[in-house]
């Protein structure tokens, strides 16, 4: 289908080459080794390709990403760490080299691969190996160091919440944020009970918090909000949320919400909120426990444009990255 919009230039070019590509991506073994490896879904089926024609309705509306040469440059680190779950969730050691790739183009020893789940659109490995302009991307494994603290512009962590038990990582990320730093963060490292955190980052796992795996149901309380510009009112994504956590409410905007029961009511929970503490600014998603999660251009489209956000540029800097590598539904 023909987009009706303007759209960024890289996803105009791949229309016709993604039908023609279906079945050399699927021999790259992606998909077979993604099929052969057990999995536990916690009952929730794998969520079927977004259409291409919703998911340009989206890109559609964005603002067009402003010129290459008056882009200032950026440096991001993408943090994650060692694999808790079964496979295909909770990839803490493969997104952020994926990432890493899909910001800053691939380098020596990288792979040209950025997705988690899906096949690879094997079209786009040119633009996958170019990256973004004026983006330096680093990943690592292990908490970031005083140098990447000092260095980074943006810093996303997808983490184990233990990384934020330890009292000076609280302070750095303090440190961090009053210094003008951009933070996003993903799922399970908001899993940590602390009001000091609850603080810094707009709300994190309290006492009485919940979770559960299931097709989430999420509503945008701020349709207008630069990160969610365009985005359907309401739509689904096939996660882990949690609710119920702590945290002033009144000094988060909520991104989007999720319909929840707490106690003996239901009420709109922020799943995905934006928050500003001192010059810093911070993004954060309790979804994210599903590598098919991270493949959905709706949830890319958030994250992209959230660390965008985070870093004080425009939030339609990345969009021109959304679809790289992901295959869509004619």
């Amino acid at each position: 289908m023909k987009p009706t919009h303007p759209l960024p230039t890289d996803i105009s070019r791949r229309t016709f080459l993604q039908r023609s590509t279906g079945a050399l991506a699927a021999s790259t073994g992606l998909l077979a080794h993604a099929q052969a490896e057990p999995e536990n879904t916690y009952g929730v089926q794998t969520p079927e390709l977004r259409s291409r024609a919703e998911v340009y309705a989206v890109l559609g509306k964005a603002p067009k990403p402003a010129a290459e040469a008056s882009l200032r440059p950026l440096t991001i680190l993408f943090a994650g760490g060692a694999k808790d779950h079964p496979p295909r969730s909770h990839s803490h050691d493969v997104l952020p080299k994926r990432w890493k790739v899909l910001l800053g183009g691939a380098g020596r020893g990288d792979e040209t691969v950025t997705n988690l789940y899906r096949p690879q659109v094997e079209a786009d490995r040119a633009l996958i190996t170019a990256g973004s302009a004026h983006v330096k991307a680093l990943s690592t494994l292990e908490w970031p160091t005083e140098e990447q603290f000092a260095t980074a512009d943006v810093i996303m962590l997808y983490q184990h919440p233990k990384c934020l038990s330890d009292a000076k990582h609280q302070q750095q990320i303090e440190a961090f944020l009053n210094r003008g730093g951009g933070l996003v963060l993903s799922h399970y490292v908001l899993w940590n009970a602390s009001p000091a955190l609850a603080n810094l980052l707009g709300m994190a796992k309290g006492k009485d918090s919940h979770y559960k795996h299931k097709v989430i149901t999420l509503k945008l309380p701020e349709p207008r909000h630069p990160i969610m510009h365009g985005l359907p009112d309401t739509f689904t994504l096939a996660d882990e949320c949690f609710w119920n956590l702590q945290g002033d409410r009144s000094k988060i905007t909520a991104l989007a919400t999720s319909d929840e029961t707490v106690g003996d009511k239901v009420s709109a929970e922020p799943i995905i909120w934006a928050h500003e503490h001192g010059k810093g600014r911070v993004v954060a998603s309790t979804l994210g426990h599903f590598d098919w999660t991270f493949d959905d251009p709706f949830f890319r489209t958030i994250l992209l444009r959230g660390i965008a956000w985070a870093a004080g540029d425009s939030p339609y800097r990345f969009d021109p990255l959304i679809l790289r590598g992901i295959p869509l539904k004619d």
